[in-house]
């Protein structure tokens, strides 16, 4: 909003006419007199009613509209556009929510960026609007915008820097890091190498260095504008070759309770004279190093034959106390070995007589540097004990007996074997003598599942090797089905499979209700008497053989519904009026169903046998005028007997 003193009621009527002989000017309403009188001025928008009405000048779209985004806000240049009776001719800005009134953009004008966008971030800049003045006030037209578009916050300039981080003398690069601008290109003689990330961090690795000095230098360029430069340095090196000995693989046979030497043996990839460093060496598994080796001189090949150096190559030799590792200092001096040369070093190894492993390997582990030349290898000598092992394995098990055959070879010094293991829950030794290099024994008692043979052999009493081997006897399957004779007396059977010998008992649930021993052919059968009640008998079948934990299964055995009688109810009047009495109910299919008076010795009223879906129905002749119980007895299948009763009244 403008502010302007009042204007003078007859001057005012003489621009009136003025703004006539310019064309015609619609008629002011009375709210705009008002508002005119009062002095009031601000920028009206004439692309809303009914301001308009006033306008003598008007603002049009704003010509030559051009933006630029520099470090400290839009740059927008352009041409208002205005016609009528002008008395001036501004710009209004728009821009992220703010308003430039009445700025002068013909030259340019700098809208500060606001402070929630961020550099880099691009947006819609907004729209610059003309805006002419005559003689009441100010007019623009909301309707008629010149676009600004989108425009991108540059990021703030930041000088170039750069660093070299690391170098790699082999491979002869450098890597270099630094920082700049955001997004800045960084170039080297005006070829990208790499460009700055959002927070003006960079790094590049330099290629195709040279030994010697290396000057690189790096340029920054910001929208494709040179800004500066930075020079680095790379100072690349000969490095020392690595790897010039290398460890050869060989092998050796050792002798039981003998001691044997044994070569570590290695190749150079160039000549060399004085070394340094140092060589472990660990002996093959099971055996030791002899001590009193804490010096050697080493042998190195010429033609086909093998040469003691002049001096000792291995000095302050230092053994382990289990004597599994022996670690020796380089002799430093002239060891004067050509280019692709063998050499070697012998320790004597001592096998024990009673050594298990009969393969195994020593290792010598050569490290350290001469003139030009590093070197950190290992050679690797298979080693192979001259005699057959200790072995043991299963050949056979017969798990219904619980048995099994074992069998295995034994070093050619063996004189006895001794197997060790579970019988019947009881820690058994057997001894065998071994034929030819074998032996094999019978081992029983065993129990379902895995069972642990120890196997050491002996020459005389010193005991030469142990093995083990593991027996799995696969438990006998236990059982149970549930089997109904035709003949509704007769008992069910309950059959199934076990482990021969076995003991087998039924429960309900605490009470044992009958019980057998597993046959030979690994079955067991019972008849457990009926429970005198329908429906599932939950039964409980456990079986316990020696050695072994019990093993229990449920077995359901299903004797069907009890009987019922439906029909007549109780209280049902006898008359003498009927000549017999009709009495029915439902019972498990199949099952014989008796009726008898209740408290009378020798009573038979009829018998019958319930249909498939279970209905019976027994006709009774004349029944005597009296209260009475008819008792019904059905015998189902497995001779379950059930009992149901109907009172019938006299009358």
């Amino acid at each position: 909003m403008h502010e302007r003193p009042p204007i003078a009621a007859a001057l005012v009527v003489g621009l009136v006419a003025l703004a006539a002989l310019a064309g015609p000017v619609p008629a002011a309403s009375a709210a705009d007199q008002d508002q005119t009188s009062a002095g009031a001025e601000a920028i009206r928008d004439l692309g809303t009613a009914p301001e308009q009405a006033r306008a003598l000048a008007y603002a049009g779209v704003p010509t030559g509209v051009r933006v630029e985004a520099t470090q400290s806000g839009l740059v927008v240049t352009a041409n208002p556009v205005c016609t009528g009776l002008v008395w001036g001719c501004k710009s209004i800005i728009h821009s992220s929510g703010r308003v430039f009134d009445l700025v002068d953009t013909t030259s340019g004008y700098t809208v500060p960026w606001p402070s929630d966008w961020r550099e880099g971030e691009s947006r819609d800049a907004g729209a610059v609007y003309s805006a002419a003045r005559d003689w009441v006030s100010w007019w623009w037209n909301s309707n008629r915008p010149a676009a600004l578009g989108s425009v991108t916050r540059p990021y703030a300039a930041r000088s170039l820097t750069a660093t070299v981080v690391s170098k790699d003398d082999a491979a002869r690069t450098a890597r270099v890091t630094g920082t700049a601008t955001p997004k800045a290109s960084i170039r080297i003689g005006g070829s990208e190498v790499t460009t700055a990330d959002q927070s003006g961090n960079w790094s590049s690795t330099l290629q195709g260095l040279s030994v010697g000095a290396n000057s690189r230098t790096f340029q920054q360029y910001v929208d494709g504008s040179y800004k500066d430069q930075k020079t680095v340095s790379v100072t690349i090196v000969d490095p020392v070759q690595p790897d010039q000995i290398t460890g050869n693989r060989g092998s050796a046979t050792l002798e039981r309770g003998k001691t044997s030497t044994v070569y570590s043996t290695y190749t150079a990839k160039r000549a060399f004279t004085t070394p340094t460093g140092r060589l472990e060496v660990a002996a093959p598994a099971g055996t030791r190093f002899a001590s009193g080796q804490d010096s050697q001189r080493g042998e190195y090949r010429s033609g086909s034959s093998w040469y003691s150096f002049g001096g000792n190559t291995l000095v302050n030799g230092s053994r382990s106390s289990d004597g599994r590792t022996y670690t020796f200092d380089l002799g430093q001096r002239n060891w004067d070995v050509a280019k692709d040369q063998q050499f070697r070093f012998g320790l004597r190894v001592e096998t024990p007589v009673d050594v298990s492993p009969t393969t195994g390997s020593m290792t010598g582990h050569l490290s350290g540097s001469f003139t030009g030349g590093t070197f950190d290898t290992t050679a690797t000598t298979d080693t192979t004990v001259a005699d057959q092992p200790l072995t043991a394995r299963v050949a056979e098990v017969d798990a219904a007996r619980r048995t099994a055959r074992v069998e295995g070879t034994a070093p050619g010094v063996t004189t006895g074997i001794a197997i060790t293991w579970e019988r019947n829950g009881q820690a058994t030794t057997q001894r065998v003598e071994p034929r030819d290099g074998k032996w094999t024994v019978d081992v029983d008692g065993l129990r379902a599942g895995s069972n642990t043979v120890q196997v050491e052999a002996f020459a005389g009493q010193q005991s030469l090797a142990r093995t083990t081997v593991d027996v799995q006897v696969d438990a006998p399957t236990f059982d149970a089905s549930v089997t109904f004779a035709d003949d509704v007396t007769e008992r069910a059977t309950v059959s199934g499979h076990g482990v021969p010998g076995a003991r087998v008992v039924l429960r309900d649930g605490s009470t044992e209700v009958g019980s057998t021993t597993v046959g030979q052919d690994g079955t067991w059968t019972v008849r457990p008497a009926a429970p005198g009640r329908g429906g599932v008998w939950s039964l409980t079948a456990t079986q316990t053989a020696s050695g072994q934990p019990p093993q229990s299964i449920g077995v359901d055995v299903d004797y069907g519904a009890a009987v019922r009688i439906t029909s007549p109810g109780d209280g049902f009047v006898v008359s003498p009026v009927f000549p017999s009495v009709r009495i029915s109910g439902v019972a498990a299919p199949g099952a014989v169903v008796r009726l008898a008076e209740r408290g009378v010795p020798g009573s038979d009223l009829g018998s019958v046998t319930a249909g498939a879906d279970g209905r019976w129905a027994v006709s009774t002749p004349a029944l005597p005028v009296r209260d009475q119980v008819i008792e019904a007895t059905a015998t189902g299948r497995g001779a379950n007997t059930t009992t149901a009763t109907v009172s019938l009244s006299g009358s």
